[in-house]
């Protein structure tokens, strides 16, 4: 388990092609960067002790309209240690002012591809909530987890 955090980066020449992430990205806001940090919990509860431990990865998201409002399309590059490889998927919103105002809950997930031996394939979900906050790990009402919970899962 991994927590994602938005950053901020200076914007990218011709951000998102299709040639790259197989759709036409968003006019606004296509290009997106994260780093994912790795989270400590009580061993007894499971409750989150230290929700920004040691950076472990970084993303670079696409994102891109679908025919239906509520999802995106979802293209990353992803820098795991020393190993890098991509993912197509989808973005789902599934709360709108949940569970407060200002508040956005949504679903994602990403089909790994392009992973270093021995790995043949992976998948990447996400727990995720957005607020008024574009960047940084705390959500604006305050009191949230921000951006995402994630698992990453490689299979040999």
């Amino acid at each position: 388990m991994l927590r994602s955090i938005r950053e901020p980066h200076a914007p990218t020449p011709n951000p998102c092609p299709p040639s790259e992430t197989g759709f036409e990205p968003f006019t606004l806001d296509p290009e997106r960067f994260f780093s994912f940090w790795s989270v400590q919990t009580e061993r007894e509860s499971g409750r989150v002790t230290r929700a920004r431990d040691t950076r472990t990865a970084e993303l670079r998201g696409c994102f891109g309209p679908t025919t239906d409002r509520a999802r995106q399309k979802f293209h990353a590059s992803l820098a795991l240690g020393s190993a890098s490889f991509r993912g197509d998927g989808e973005c789902s919103a599934v709360g709108v002012d949940f569970p407060q105002t200002g508040l956005f809950s949504v679903h994602c997930w990403l089909v790994l591809s392009g992973l270093p031996a021995p790995y043949v394939g992976g998948l990447l979900t996400t727990n995720t909530l957005t607020s008024k906050a574009a960047y940084g790990g705390e959500s604006d009402p305050p009191g949230y987890t921000q951006a995402s919970i994630a698992t990453i899962r490689l299979w040999k």
